[in-house]
Protein backbone atom coordinates (compact mmCIF):
# COMPACT_ATOMS: atom_id res chain seq x y z
CA UNK A 1 0.00 0.00 0.00
CA UNK A 2 2.86 2.35 0.83
CA UNK A 3 4.29 1.83 -2.67
CA UNK A 4 0.93 2.72 -4.25
CA UNK A 5 0.69 5.85 -2.09
CA UNK A 6 4.21 6.85 -3.14
CA UNK A 7 3.37 6.34 -6.82
CA UNK A 8 0.20 8.42 -6.49
CA UNK A 9 2.11 11.13 -4.65
CA UNK A 10 4.74 11.20 -7.43
CA UNK A 11 2.04 11.53 -10.09
CA UNK A 12 0.43 14.38 -8.16
CA UNK A 13 3.78 16.17 -7.99
CA UNK A 14 4.26 15.69 -11.75
CA UNK A 15 0.83 17.17 -12.48
CA UNK A 16 1.58 20.17 -10.27
CA UNK A 17 4.94 20.56 -11.98
CA UNK A 18 3.33 20.37 -15.45
CA UNK A 19 0.74 22.99 -14.54
CA UNK A 20 3.43 25.21 -13.11
CA UNK A 21 5.61 24.81 -16.20
CA UNK A 22 2.65 25.57 -18.47
CA UNK A 23 1.76 28.71 -16.52
CA UNK A 24 5.39 29.80 -16.60
CA UNK A 25 5.51 29.29 -20.38
CA UNK A 26 2.33 31.34 -20.86
CA UNK A 27 3.78 34.09 -18.66
CA UNK A 28 7.02 34.17 -20.68
CA UNK A 29 5.07 34.38 -23.94
CA UNK A 30 2.94 37.24 -22.60
CA UNK A 31 6.04 39.10 -21.43
CA UNK A 32 7.70 38.68 -24.83
CA UNK A 33 4.54 39.78 -26.67
CA UNK A 34 4.13 42.81 -24.40
CA UNK A 35 7.77 43.71 -24.83
CA UNK A 36 7.53 43.41 -28.61
CA UNK A 37 4.33 45.45 -28.60
CA UNK A 38 5.91 48.14 -26.47
CA UNK A 39 8.92 48.33 -28.76
CA UNK A 40 6.62 48.46 -31.80
CA UNK A 41 4.53 51.22 -30.24
CA UNK A 42 7.62 53.35 -29.71
CA UNK A 43 8.64 52.99 -33.35
CA UNK A 44 7.66 55.29 -36.19
CA UNK A 45 5.99 54.67 -39.53
CA UNK A 46 8.67 54.62 -42.22
CA UNK A 47 6.49 54.14 -45.30
CA UNK A 48 3.09 53.53 -46.88
CA UNK A 49 2.74 50.65 -49.34
CA UNK A 50 -0.41 50.26 -51.47
CA UNK A 51 -1.35 47.16 -53.42
CA UNK A 52 -4.43 47.42 -55.66
CA UNK A 53 -5.90 44.23 -57.11
CA UNK A 54 -6.52 44.67 -60.85
CA UNK A 55 -9.98 44.38 -62.39
CA UNK A 56 -10.88 41.44 -64.61
CA UNK A 57 -9.70 43.55 -67.55
CA UNK A 58 -6.30 44.05 -65.90
CA UNK A 59 -6.98 47.76 -65.31
CA UNK A 60 -6.89 49.85 -62.15
CA UNK A 61 -9.37 52.69 -61.71
CA UNK A 62 -7.24 54.18 -58.92
CA UNK A 63 -3.53 54.16 -58.14
CA UNK A 64 -1.34 54.67 -55.08
CA UNK A 65 -1.29 58.48 -55.48
CA UNK A 66 -5.08 58.51 -55.11
CA UNK A 67 -4.76 56.54 -51.87
CA UNK A 68 -2.05 58.90 -50.53
CA UNK A 69 -4.39 61.83 -51.23
CA UNK A 70 -7.32 60.11 -49.49
CA UNK A 71 -5.18 59.53 -46.39
CA UNK A 72 -3.85 63.08 -46.29
CA UNK A 73 -7.33 64.60 -46.66
CA UNK A 74 -8.79 62.34 -43.96
CA UNK A 75 -5.99 62.69 -41.39
CA UNK A 76 -4.77 66.18 -42.19
CA UNK A 77 -1.20 65.06 -42.84
CA UNK A 78 0.91 62.21 -44.09
CA UNK A 79 1.20 59.26 -41.74
CA UNK A 80 4.86 58.61 -42.48
CA UNK A 81 6.94 59.67 -39.48
CA UNK A 82 4.12 59.26 -36.98
CA UNK A 83 4.28 56.91 -34.00
CA UNK A 84 2.93 53.47 -34.78
CA UNK A 85 0.93 53.61 -31.53
CA UNK A 86 -0.92 56.66 -32.90
CA UNK A 87 -2.08 54.90 -36.07
CA UNK A 88 -5.77 53.91 -36.03
CA UNK A 89 -5.75 51.07 -38.56
CA UNK A 90 -9.50 50.52 -38.26
CA UNK A 91 -10.32 54.12 -39.08
CA UNK A 92 -7.86 54.06 -41.97
CA UNK A 93 -9.62 50.99 -43.39
CA UNK A 94 -13.02 52.67 -43.11
CA UNK A 95 -11.84 55.88 -44.79
CA UNK A 96 -10.32 54.05 -47.78
CA UNK A 97 -13.29 51.64 -48.09
CA UNK A 98 -15.68 54.62 -48.40
CA UNK A 99 -13.94 55.76 -51.60
CA UNK A 100 -16.45 55.13 -54.45
CA UNK A 101 -14.07 52.95 -56.49
CA UNK A 102 -13.06 50.72 -53.56
CA UNK A 103 -14.92 47.54 -52.65
CA UNK A 104 -12.76 46.52 -49.69
CA UNK A 105 -9.58 47.69 -47.95
CA UNK A 106 -7.33 45.96 -45.42
CA UNK A 107 -4.73 47.92 -43.45
CA UNK A 108 -1.96 46.65 -41.17
CA UNK A 109 1.57 47.48 -40.00
CA UNK A 110 4.12 45.07 -41.46
CA UNK A 111 7.42 43.88 -40.01
CA UNK A 112 9.27 46.74 -41.73
CA UNK A 113 7.20 49.34 -39.83
CA UNK A 114 5.33 50.30 -42.98
CA UNK A 115 1.59 50.79 -43.31
CA UNK A 116 0.42 48.16 -45.81
CA UNK A 117 -2.87 48.81 -47.64
CA UNK A 118 -4.47 46.04 -49.73
CA UNK A 119 -7.35 47.26 -51.91
CA UNK A 120 -9.99 45.41 -53.91
CA UNK A 121 -11.75 47.58 -56.51
CA UNK A 122 -15.41 47.63 -57.41
CA UNK A 123 -16.02 45.73 -60.66
CA UNK A 124 -17.77 47.87 -63.33
CA UNK A 125 -20.63 46.06 -65.05
CA UNK A 126 -21.56 48.67 -67.65
CA UNK A 127 -21.37 52.39 -68.34
CA UNK A 128 -24.18 54.96 -68.28
CA UNK A 129 -24.14 58.03 -70.57
CA UNK A 130 -27.54 59.64 -70.02
CA UNK A 131 -29.30 62.47 -71.85
CA UNK A 132 -29.28 64.47 -68.60
CA UNK A 133 -25.45 64.59 -68.67
CA UNK A 134 -24.77 61.81 -66.16
CA UNK A 135 -21.73 59.72 -67.05
CA UNK A 136 -20.58 56.92 -64.77
CA UNK A 137 -20.07 53.16 -64.35
CA UNK A 138 -22.44 50.88 -62.49
CA UNK A 139 -20.87 47.92 -60.69
CA UNK A 140 -22.11 44.36 -60.28
CA UNK A 141 -23.89 45.33 -57.04
CA UNK A 142 -25.70 48.31 -58.56
CA UNK A 143 -23.40 50.93 -57.01
CA UNK A 144 -22.35 54.02 -58.94
CA UNK A 145 -18.65 54.33 -59.79
CA UNK A 146 -17.25 57.64 -61.08
CA UNK A 147 -15.11 57.64 -64.21
CA UNK A 148 -11.40 57.14 -63.68
CA UNK A 149 -8.77 59.68 -64.69
CA UNK A 150 -6.33 56.82 -65.28
CA UNK A 151 -8.15 54.42 -67.59
CA UNK A 152 -11.38 54.00 -69.55
CA UNK A 153 -13.12 50.64 -69.25
CA UNK A 154 -14.52 49.39 -72.57
CA UNK A 155 -17.94 48.14 -71.50
CA UNK A 156 -21.53 47.86 -72.58
CA UNK A 157 -22.99 51.40 -72.63
CA UNK A 158 -26.54 52.44 -71.73
CA UNK A 159 -27.63 55.73 -73.32
CA UNK A 160 -30.83 57.74 -73.55
CA UNK A 161 -33.47 58.78 -71.05
CA UNK A 162 -31.99 57.34 -67.85
CA UNK A 163 -33.09 58.61 -64.40
CA UNK A 164 -30.51 59.77 -61.83
CA UNK A 165 -28.81 57.04 -59.82
CA UNK A 166 -30.13 56.45 -56.30
CA UNK A 167 -28.07 54.27 -53.90
CA UNK A 168 -31.11 52.21 -52.80
CA UNK A 169 -32.72 51.89 -56.23
CA UNK A 170 -32.66 48.08 -56.04
CA UNK A 171 -35.24 48.28 -53.22
CA UNK A 172 -36.92 51.65 -53.69
CA UNK A 173 -36.68 52.33 -57.45
CA UNK A 174 -36.96 54.01 -59.83
CA UNK A 175 -38.08 50.91 -61.69
CA UNK A 176 -36.27 51.94 -64.88
CA UNK A 177 -32.91 51.74 -63.09
CA UNK A 178 -33.84 48.26 -61.89
CA UNK A 179 -34.69 47.26 -65.48
CA UNK A 180 -31.41 48.69 -66.78
CA UNK A 181 -29.42 46.81 -64.16
CA UNK A 182 -31.24 43.53 -64.92
CA UNK A 183 -30.73 43.82 -68.68
CA UNK A 184 -27.09 44.82 -68.19
CA UNK A 185 -26.50 41.70 -66.11
CA UNK A 186 -28.23 39.46 -68.68
CA UNK A 187 -26.14 40.80 -71.57
CA UNK A 188 -22.81 40.75 -69.70
CA UNK A 189 -23.34 37.18 -68.49
CA UNK A 190 -24.36 35.84 -71.92
CA UNK A 191 -21.54 34.30 -73.98
CA UNK A 192 -23.22 35.28 -77.24
CA UNK A 193 -24.51 38.80 -76.57
CA UNK A 194 -21.71 40.16 -74.40
CA UNK A 195 -19.20 40.32 -77.29
CA UNK A 196 -21.91 41.31 -79.79
CA UNK A 197 -23.84 44.20 -78.16
CA UNK A 198 -21.97 47.44 -77.45
CA UNK A 199 -24.84 49.84 -76.66
CA UNK A 200 -28.37 49.83 -75.29
CA UNK A 201 -30.47 52.91 -76.01
CA UNK A 202 -33.28 53.60 -73.52
CA UNK A 203 -36.40 54.99 -75.15
CA UNK A 204 -39.21 55.50 -72.66
CA UNK A 205 -39.80 52.05 -71.19
CA UNK A 206 -38.25 50.21 -74.15
CA UNK A 207 -34.71 49.20 -75.07
CA UNK A 208 -32.93 49.15 -78.42
CA UNK A 209 -29.85 46.91 -78.68
CA UNK A 210 -27.07 48.18 -80.95
CA UNK A 211 -24.47 45.61 -82.14
CA UNK A 212 -20.76 46.32 -82.48
CA UNK A 213 -20.78 45.36 -86.17
CA UNK A 214 -23.27 46.58 -88.76
CA UNK A 215 -26.01 49.20 -88.73
CA UNK A 216 -28.81 46.92 -87.60
CA UNK A 217 -30.68 47.72 -84.40
CA UNK A 218 -32.59 45.21 -82.33
CA UNK A 219 -35.86 46.52 -80.88
CA UNK A 220 -35.82 44.66 -77.62
CA UNK A 221 -38.91 46.20 -76.05
CA UNK A 222 -39.40 46.29 -72.28
CA UNK A 223 -37.51 44.26 -69.69
CA UNK A 224 -40.37 41.77 -69.23
CA UNK A 225 -39.38 38.25 -70.27
CA UNK A 226 -35.89 39.53 -71.10
CA UNK A 227 -34.06 36.21 -70.83
CA UNK A 228 -36.39 34.39 -73.22
CA UNK A 229 -36.09 37.28 -75.69
CA UNK A 230 -32.33 36.89 -75.73
CA UNK A 231 -32.64 33.14 -76.19
CA UNK A 232 -35.04 33.58 -79.12
CA UNK A 233 -32.60 35.92 -80.81
CA UNK A 234 -29.88 33.33 -80.38
CA UNK A 235 -31.99 30.33 -81.36
CA UNK A 236 -33.46 32.02 -84.44
CA UNK A 237 -30.16 33.47 -85.57
CA UNK A 238 -28.71 33.14 -89.05
CA UNK A 239 -26.54 30.16 -90.00
CA UNK A 240 -24.06 32.23 -92.00
CA UNK A 241 -21.97 35.01 -90.48
CA UNK A 242 -19.99 37.47 -92.59
CA UNK A 243 -17.23 39.35 -90.77
CA UNK A 244 -16.31 42.73 -92.24
CA UNK A 245 -13.70 44.56 -90.12
CA UNK A 246 -14.23 48.27 -90.84
CA UNK A 247 -10.62 49.38 -90.49
CA UNK A 248 -9.11 51.31 -93.45
CA UNK A 249 -6.13 48.96 -93.64
CA UNK A 250 -5.09 45.60 -92.24
CA UNK A 251 -3.10 45.45 -89.00
CA UNK A 252 -2.62 42.74 -86.41
CA UNK A 253 -3.75 45.12 -83.66
CA UNK A 254 -7.01 46.03 -85.45
CA UNK A 255 -8.46 43.70 -88.09
CA UNK A 256 -6.88 40.57 -86.61
CA UNK A 257 -8.24 41.30 -83.12
CA UNK A 258 -11.79 41.50 -84.53
CA UNK A 259 -11.42 38.03 -86.04
CA UNK A 260 -9.82 36.68 -82.86
CA UNK A 261 -12.74 37.93 -80.75
CA UNK A 262 -15.25 36.26 -83.08
CA UNK A 263 -13.37 32.95 -82.91
CA UNK A 264 -13.12 33.12 -79.09
CA UNK A 265 -16.86 33.77 -78.78
CA UNK A 266 -17.80 30.90 -81.11
CA UNK A 267 -15.49 28.50 -79.28
CA UNK A 268 -17.59 28.97 -76.12
CA UNK A 269 -20.84 28.11 -77.89
CA UNK A 270 -22.31 24.82 -79.03
CA UNK A 271 -23.82 26.59 -82.04
CA UNK A 272 -21.25 26.74 -84.86
CA UNK A 273 -22.40 28.68 -87.96
CA UNK A 274 -20.46 28.98 -91.20
CA UNK A 275 -18.07 31.92 -91.10
CA UNK A 276 -16.77 34.19 -93.88
CA UNK A 277 -14.28 37.02 -93.46
CA UNK A 278 -14.05 39.80 -96.04
CA UNK A 279 -10.43 41.02 -96.15
CA UNK A 280 -8.98 44.24 -97.57
CA UNK A 281 -12.24 45.94 -98.56
CA UNK A 282 -10.28 49.20 -98.73
CA UNK A 283 -8.51 47.97 -101.89
CA UNK A 284 -11.78 47.51 -103.80
CA UNK A 285 -12.09 50.02 -106.70
CA UNK A 286 -15.68 50.92 -105.76
CA UNK A 287 -14.50 51.94 -102.30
Amino acid sequence: MSKIRNILADKSKMRKFSRGAYLLLVLVILIIAFSASSKKANKYVVGLEVEIKALDTGNRLIDSTDVFKIVEEAFGSRLIGKKISDIDEGRLERVISEYPMVSNAEVYINAQDKIKVDIEQKQPLFRVIADNGLNYYMDNQGARIPLSKHVTERLLVFTGNIPPHIPDFMDEGPEMLQDIFELGQLIREDEFFNPMIEQVDVRGRSFVLIPKIGRQKIRFGTIEDAESKLNRLKNNGCENIIILPLYPQYAAATTATVCDEVYRSLMKMRWQPSLQIIPHYESEPLY
